[in-house]
């Protein structure tokens, strides 16, 4: 068993005291764009040979700019197609992905030692949300989605940040200023331009008043480094 998803409770993570459950991995993947899916056409988890690797252009330009390689936060890792890459890179990936759905197809495509997984969505305080079957976007109605800031992890070493929460962005970071400011990471942000401006200004606001500038574009992902 090479994979371990970060079970709910947490002992106490500043002593870095984790309380973790393994899940079998049932398939090993040989090839690099071989993944379980769960999307479009596919209403239940399903190995696609060649899912292709529609965000490597995006990912590869964010780590042009990462200068050391110690922990990535993978925030919206839905299947893992970010994450297998840059376990191959970082001592550390810690990923998050609320929907159980979609946890079920990260579970069988990651294989490395140095991932962990966390079951929540992150937002500017704790509570839950509701989120469809396959669907990547949260809404702010109680449900089974839990939710925790990020800054509630008391995370250290975070080198990249990696987020892409389909519009979920805001409360996301107003969670996250603590950690932020701490560790200086590189972030590379899902920014829809074409779909979302209301959203994008107000992630710029929040990025420039914690002393980020904006450095590269990649289609509708940015990377952010502090100045």
């Amino acid at each position: 068993m090479n994979f371990v998803v970060v079970n709910s409770t947490v002992k106490d993570p500043a002593r870095n005291v984790w309380t973790v459950q393994t899940a079998d991995v049932k398939t090993v993947i040989q090839n690099p764009n071989s993944f379980w899916v769960l999307y479009g056409q596919h209403t239940e988890p399903t190995y696609l040979e060649d899912a292709g690797n529609d965000q490597a252009e995006q990912r590869d330009w964010a780590l042009t700019f990462v200068r050391k390689w110690r922990v990535c936060l993978d925030i919206g890792s839905n299947i893992g197609q970010w994450t297998r890459p840059l376990a191959e890179k970082f001592a550390s990936v810690i990923c998050f992905e609320p929907n159980p759905n979609f946890r079920e197809c990260f579970e069988k495509n990651i294989t490395a030692r140095n991932v962990l997984l966390w079951p929540y969505g992150l937002s500017d305080k704790a509570g839950t949300a509701t989120q469809d079957f396959n669907s990547t976007v949260l809404r702010n109605e109680p449900g089974d989605i839990n939710l925790r800031t990020l800054d509630s992890f008391g995370l250290t070493e975070v080198d990249l940040v990696k987020i892409d929460v389909d519009g979920y962005e805001v409360p996301l970071l107003n969670g996250a200023m603590k950690t932020l400011t701490d560790n200086n990471p590189v972030i590379n942000i899902e920014m829809k331009r074409d779909k979302r401006l209301d959203i994008v200004r107000k992630c710029e606001s929040i990025l420039k008043e914690l002393g980020y500038i904006f450095r590269k574009r990649t289609k509708s992902d940015e990377v952010w480094l502090k100045s």
